[in-house]
């Protein structure tokens, strides 16, 4: 009897052993493949896990995670914060050594709709290195449950609308009506800056501004303390540094000199000083041998995408030739 519960034991043991890790197998090919991990967030993170960072560019929504240089892996979040880029920096070369790194050199990573807004790139939500697995990443976990439920049922059009509405949600603080022709028009074709009314640009690119005026006293901030860490790391690496301003519209340029406050001639000094300070190239791009007009544009400081595939390979020969 003793020697049958034995066997009975061991052979639900062997079962339990092997039918673990095939569930663990089914889970991550879930992750991977399921439609309800193709969200921008998860995109994000798998780039970051799986990708060769050795030479690399870093930022915000001007950047994203398509690459737009041969070579190069692009790490960039929408709305990305300086302590997001320094948390990304010793994840990814705390066992790689860097290369060439273009680094976004913008007036909005301390702008103030950084304010309230939530971190997402952390040592927490990203998916380990060392052991890359989606499993590693908690926010994988936390959206596991619901996305496995979801998927048993039909909710894609109850989610697509709320997606969309988030995403617009800065350029509703102002100008409600050309904010919804901005979505209208947006998603057709060959869309440019150049379809709204002069009217309706100008409102938007206030309002942009104004969200992206750096906050008072940012260059003793902490966020400033974690944008210099991360430049002092990647230098310390042997990284070959180069800052880089991406473009904006006249209009945008010409309201940084004229809102109330305005602390942007305030940060070119200081990007100017971080460049001198560490002996990197920082290059603007008016610099570069291509005109900017309104046209190139889908928002007042957000390239089309033709023309960011375009201008990001002359930013990279500008910075390193």
């Amino acid at each position: 009897m003793l020697s049958f519960i034995s066997s009975s034991s061991l052979a639900r043991l062997a079962v339990l052993i092997l039918t673990l890790p095939i569930c663990v197998l089914g889970i991550e090919a879930y992750c991977h493949l399921s439609s309800r991990y193709q969200a921008t967030t998860f995109y994000f993170l798998k780039n970051a896990a799986f990708t060769d960072p050795t030479n690399a560019v870093f930022g915000d929504s001007h950047v994203m995670a398509t690459s737009r240089i041969p070579g190069f892996s692009f790490y960039g979040w929408a709305g990305e914060q300086p302590e997001e880029l320094n948390t990304l920096v010793h994840y990814l070369y705390d066992t790689t050594k860097p290369g060439k790194i273009i680094l976004q050199a913008d007036p909005q990573w301390f702008g103030q709709y950084h304010v309230q807004r939530e971190k997402f790139v952390t040592p927490r939500n990203l998916i380990s290195r060392r052991f890359p697995t989606v499993l590693s990443s908690a926010y994988y976990w936390e959206t596991l449950r619901p996305n496995l439920v979801a998927s048993g049922y039909d909710v894609a059009k109850q989610i697509i609308p709320v997606a969309s509405a988030q995403e617009t949600s800065i350029l509703r603080a102002r100008a409600a009506t050309a904010e919804k022709k901005w979505v209208e028009l947006f998603a057709q074709p060959d869309f440019n800056w150049t379809w709204l009314t002069p009217e309706a640009r100008a409102d938007l690119t206030e309002v942009r501004v104004l969200e992206q005026n750096p906050r008072p006293d940012f260059a003793s901030s902490t966020s400033a303390a974690e944008f210099e860490d991360a430049i002092s790391r990647l230098v310390s690496r042997g990284a070959t540094v180069c800052l880089f301003r991406t473009p904006v519209t006249q209009n945008y340029l010409k309201m940084t000199r004229s809102i109330p406050d305005s602390r942007f001639a305030a940060f070119d000094g200081y990007i100017n000083d971080i460049a001198h300070r560490y002996k990197l190239r920082h290059v603007d791009f008016s610099a570069l041998p291509r005109v900017f007009e309104d046209s190139a544009f889908a928002n007042s400081d957000h390239l089309i995408d033709r023309e960011s595939s375009a201008v990001w390979p002359i930013a990279a020969h500008a910075c390193f030739d």
